[in-house]
């Protein structure tokens, strides 16, 4: 069973902070999931499996069981430091429930650990107003600057800032055992000023080509430039013209075809229904192959244009456009879509 305990002096002190607050957000059925699952994981030797679920549980619902197994799990993973911690904290709330033996031996898993601690000494010389020092992103207090603070074995990140001061860092290795130092410097770095480009000096040319790394073994390739294209695209147009005559013939042909059948039909104007169907079949061929015709007239004299006024110079490029043509035709109409890019 997970026992709870409060620091009864904070509670007398301040009640009224204490109502206030919004109490802490619990699951404990989560909480003894997780604890039963890392309890498994540690029997299994998987304890760096183990410890994030103790840490959650220990979040979701605090107790000493839960933090002694997170003590212990945290010494066989190295983090020795937290491992201390963890084990002086069971030993404190232990002896405020009246647990003697889970004290004791809580106080005897911390005294075996203490002669392998790693300690750290951040040393500050000259303290400039507002100076703040931090040990992996956790601020370090004024009275703790120059005294061993046991650390968890490995890396830390130490930096200092203050007020129109440049930032300062540096990582120093901690080890079982051993006393580590590092100073922090009597000046700090100024502060960082960017700059910007002169009012009346020479501007950077924003339209210069980044200059490139190495040199290319192979040519460039000689392609035709937009002449050989508009050439290109002239002759598909004056097809697409002959095209489309050639569908204005079709279909003139078609409506005259249309309207010699009508006539055993029609009297004069007068026309049955098959008659009427004729005649408005022989209009709609005759109006289709009207446009088509003066389109494909348009498209073959366009193109013909286009090809006689093509430049007939070459340069070197790498891509070249493309024009793709596609007849258009419907009951009402006809024409041409030209579809592409020129570069």
């Amino acid at each position: 069973m997970k026992l709870r305990f409060f620091p009864i002096l904070a509670l007398v002190a301040l009640p009224q902070l204490a109502l206030a607050a919004d109490p802490p957000k619990t699951d404990p059925a989560a909480a003894q999931s997780l604890f039963y699952e890392a309890r498994t994981l540690m029997q299994q030797n998987k304890f760096a499996e183990a410890c994030p679920k103790l840490e959650e549980s220990m979040r979701l619902d605090a107790g000493l069981g839960t933090q002694f197994n997170l003590a212990d799990c945290n010494e066989h993973i190295g983090k020795i430091t937290s491992a201390w911690a963890g084990f002086l904290e069971v030993a404190a709330g232990s002896k405020a429930s009246n647990q003697a033996e889970r004290e004791k031996l809580a106080r005897k898993r911390a005294q075996a650990l203490e002669p392998r601690l790693p300690k750290l000494v951040v040393e500050v010389a000259s303290a400039p107003p507002g100076l703040e020092v931090k040990r992996d992103g956790v601020a370090v207090g004024a009275a703790a600057w120059g005294s061993p603070i046991p650390v968890d074995p490995g890396s830390h990140r130490i930096s200092a800032t203050a007020p129109g001061k440049g930032s300062w860092e540096a990582t120093v290795a901690a080890t079982e055992g051993k006393v580590a130092h590092v100073a922090v410097p009597r000046d700090l770095p100024p502060a960082a000023v960017a700059a910007g480009p002169a009012a009346n000096g020479p501007q950077p040319d924003l339209a210069a080509p980044p200059a490139t790394a190495f040199a290319s073994d192979f040519p460039s390739p000689v392609i035709e430039q937009n002449g050989a294209t508009q050439r290109t695209a002239g002759w598909i147009v004056a097809g697409v013209g002959v095209v489309g005559v050639g569908l204005g013939a079709g279909f003139g042909l078609s409506s005259i075809a249309k309207r010699n059948d009508s006539r055993s039909h029609c009297v004069a104007d007068q026309c049955d229904a098959d008659g009427v169907g004729l005649r408005d079949d022989a209009i709609r061929n005759g109006n289709i192959a009207t446009i088509a015709t003066i389109a494909g007239g348009a498209a073959i004299a366009g193109g013909l244009v286009l090809v006689l006024t093509a430049p007939k110079t070459t340069e070197s490029r790498e891509r070249v456009g493309k024009l793709r043509a596609i007849p258009n035709v419907g009951l009402n109409g006809g024409g041409f879509m030209l579809q592409g890019s020129f570069q």
